[in-house]
């Protein structure tokens, strides 16, 4: 049986000392301990309880004073007689050897001195602690009396275990005392002053605690500076873990997987500046010798051709290289001067006395009692801050006196906020045909200010009260507007309420007087019966069977009136229809010559332009192609205005009545406003049509191409001529009358020659139209 097998589990290892072992665990080890022990050890002499005593005498020991403990006593406190003397008889292990060993400090140092090189003597520390105090006393040993001996020199004393049972063995780098199988059975330490000494060159461990270690194989402080390498450990395993005081680099288990070390200062400052041009992978020389990267300039070419070197990389160091890796030019980082930054202007202090005692509203406005805009919240939730007041300095408070939020003022002209329109929160109004501005429930809520309503029925009005057409063209005006509700009437007691119908189906009053009589209902069956205030006659279960009306109520007879005329009738309604007709006519050409009217200007101002280039400079070919489109749209417009016109007159009456439409009456102010708008929409296309083949005459290319196409204007405007003189003769009078004031008249003629409708309308009857249009001539 071994000693371990004796111990508790916690408690076998290695070489403990007996007083370190609970008295419990003690009581478990066999009586007859020197027995368990090997032969080598047997014949030490030594008792259980002895070493237990040396164990605990070492202990106490270790709690005096370091200079206590060692026994270095200055030499300047030394009696003369002693300071003389340079050591003392020291016995060894060895019977009857003894030595002279060293204690005063010049000696002690000079040993250290002597003995450590130069360029040896740095030593490994954790802040002011030695982490190996005897690394550079290899083969230094304990005497009897617990000192150590380096060198016939005393470097330190035994502080933990028995110094008689020590004496000769080795001491570690680390001041542990081994047996010579290598078990810890004491502690050692240095003298306060060749720890000092030591202390001198050191390399501090200490730095490396809390460093990371990254792919690199360095440890970076928390500044991301290196102050650190790794010397032993599998990089990978030890990429993102930190050092501790010591280097040792620790896993997740508590087990040392690395060991790292300081690295100079001198070698510090290397790894602390990057190289020039590391943060630009892939940089390259341009023609103008600058080095760019992103197109941004980070450096200039400081040796070789730019030109030479133009498109060459960059690398890490400014070397710019070629294929076969060999050094062609050098840069430098270099970055153009940024312009001056502007002095910052003095800060000006705003006056927000004026928001003083104004509260904010939902919208994070600050206002005051009338809604007027002061200020606007920049600061503070809105929410928590609505109905809350404002200071002198804008910032506004909690009832605790914390400032929850702040304001600033805005400019007097934002002082009445965003004004709405009219209609803006009545979505979806559009006009009906009676000109009212009605919701998509049907309620009455504007009416129209400018615009027809028959053309504008069904038309959506934006916020503003603005009716738009697809292009955004302003076609009428509203404005806000409620019919004025009728009074209410109070219900007067009918004079008949109450009383009752007698046999002969009248009633009377209290004087006999007859005040109505039976109008509806059988006169047996309402006889007797009441009379309710509506003048309804009831049952006794309150059902109606008749009524009674008032006598100034009941009509007298209608005296028939003479019957009119029906020609006369059937003439009036002609002329109403003709009014109407004329109307819709009217606003659907309007519309068409709004749109021609632009058409028609950049038509004549891109050939008056070519008019206007010398001849050897004008490109006809480019004249064609800018006006081609044009006249191409324009008679697009016109076709769409010819088909508008003719839907007008589904029924085919143009055909049916155009001989009766041929007389000389007067003409309504529709029609007249017809005339008006046919006028302008002739002259406008005709003006156009004849100014520019006046115009292009002299350009035998353009004329050849363009002078097929103005049929794509005038076949339309004279079909349009055409359907409104059929439908309304006099109109096309008076549009003859207006363009022969204009001198057109003869033209108009013309584009009704050429389209054959001036023989169509002489052949309805309508030759007088013709004539009216050629200014009043017969041919």
């Amino acid at each position: 049986m071994t000693l371990k097998s004796e111990l508790p589990e916690d408690l076998q290892t290695a070489d403990i000392p007996v007083s370190q072992i609970p008295f419990d665990a003690q009581t478990k080890l066999p009586t007859d301990l020197v027995s368990q022990l090997p032969e080598d050890l047997k014949t030490g002499g030594t008792s259980v309880t002895d070493w237990a005593r040396g164990a605990s005498e070492a202990q106490s020991q270790t709690q005096l004073p370091t200079d206590a403990q060692t026994g270095d006593i200055p030499a300047s406190q030394l009696p003369d007689e002693l300071q003389t003397e340079t050591g003392e008889t020291a016995k060894t292990g060895e019977t009857g050897v003894t030595r002279t060993v060293k204690e005063d400090t010049r000696s002690v140092l000079s040993t250290i001195r002597d003995a450590i090189p130069t360029d040896q003597r740095t030593v490994t520390v954790a802040g002011d602690k030695l982490l190996q105090p005897f690394e550079k006393f290899p083969g230094a040993e304990i005497d009897d009396e617990g000192k150590v001996i380096f060198n016939d020199a005393s470097i330190g004393r035994v502080a933990e275990g028995d110094p008689a049972d020590l004496a000769g063995h080795v001491i570690d780098a680390e001041g542990n005392i081994v047996n010579e199988r290598g078990s810890i059975i004491g502690k050692a330490e240095l003298n306060t002053i060749v720890a000092e000494e030591l202390l001198k060159d050191t390399i501090d461990y200490g730095v490396l605690k809390g460093a990371t270690v990254n792919k690199a194989g360095n440890l970076v402080n928390d500044k991301g500076e290196a102050i650190g390498r790794v010397v032993s450990g599998i990089l990978k395993h030890l990429v993102g873990r930190k050092a501790n005081e010591k280097g040792e680099i620790w896993n997740d288990s508590g087990k040392v997987i690395g060991q790292a070390e300081p690295i100079p200062e001198t070698e510090r400052e290397g790894l602390s500046e990057p190289a020039p041009f590391e943060d630009f992978p892939g940089a390259v020389v341009e023609s103008d010798g600058n080095v760019y990267f992103n197109g941004e300039i980070v450096g200039r070419l400081i040796e070789g051709d730019p030109k030479k070197l133009k498109g060459k990389k960059v690398d890490d160091e400014g070397d710019v290289l070629d294929r076969s890796g060999n050094t062609i030019g050098k840069a430098e980082r270099w970055e153009p001067e940024p312009e001056p930054e502007p002095e910052p202007e003095e800060e000006v202090v705003i006056d927000k006395s004026i928001l003083a005692g104004k509260r904010v509203n939902k919208a994070g406005n600050v206002v005051d009692t009338n809604g007027t805009i002061f200020g606007r919240i920049v600061e503070g939730d809105v929410k928590r801050l609505v109905g809350r007041m404002c200071d002198k300095d804008g910032n506004v408070r909690s009832e605790s006196g914390d400032i929850i939020g702040k304001a600033e003022l805005v400019p007097e002209g934002e002082r009445e906020g965003f004004k709405e329109g009219p209609f803006a929160e009545l979505p979806g109004c559009t006009v009906n045909k009676e000109g009212h501005v009605v919701t998509p429930g049907g309620d009455i809520v504007g009416r129209l200010i400018e615009g027809n309503p028959k053309v504008l029925f069904g038309r959506a009005v934006d916020e503003d009260g603005d009716i738009l057409d697809r292009n955004g063209n302003l076609l009428g005006k509203a404005e806000r507007w409620e019919p004025e509700p009728e009074p209410e009437v109070e219900k007067k007691v009918g004079p008949m309420e109450g009383r009752k119908v007698n046999r002969k189906g009248e009633v009377v009053d209290e004087d006999g007087n007859i005040i109505g009589k039976l109008t509806t209902g059988e006169l047996s069956i309402c006889a007797g019966k009441e009379i309710d205030g509506d003048g309804d006659v009831v049952d006794s279960k309150g059902r109606t069977v008749g009524h009674c009306s008032l006598i100034e109520d009941i009509p007298e007879p209608e005296v028939e009136e003479p019957q009119e005329d029906p020609n006369e009738v059937k003439a009036r309604e002609q002329a109403e229809a003709d009014r109407k007709l004329a109307q819709s006519l009217g606003a659907v050409i309007e519309q068409g010559l709004d749109r021609m009217r632009p058409i028609c200007k950049m038509i004549t101002g891109k050939i008056e332009k070519a008019e206007r280039t010398p001849k050897e400079e004008l490109d006809e070919e480019q004249l064609v192609k800018d006006v081609k489109p044009l006249i191409e749209e324009g008679g697009k417009i016109l076709s769409e205005l010819n088909g508008s016109v003719r839907a007008l007159d589904p029924d085919g009456r143009i055909q049916r009545n155009a001989k009766h439409k041929s007389g000389t009456r007067e003409a309504t102010p529709e029609e007249h406003h017809l005339a008006d708008v046919l006028k302008e929409l002739t002259g406008a296309i005709t003006e156009t049509v004849e100014g520019a083949k006046r115009k292009i005459e002299d350009m035998p290319h353009a004329k050849k191409e363009l002078n097929p196409l103005w049929g794509l204007l005038t076949e339309p405007l004279g079909q349009i001529l055409a359907a409104v003189g059929l439908l309304l003769a006099g109109v096309l009078n008076l549009v003859g009358r207006l363009l022969g004031g204009l001198g057109l008249g003869g033209i108009v003629d013309g584009l009704l020659g050429t389209l054959g409708l001036n023989r169509v309308l002489d052949g309805l009857g309508l030759g007088s139209l013709t004539t009216a249009l050629r200014g009043g001539k017969k041919k």
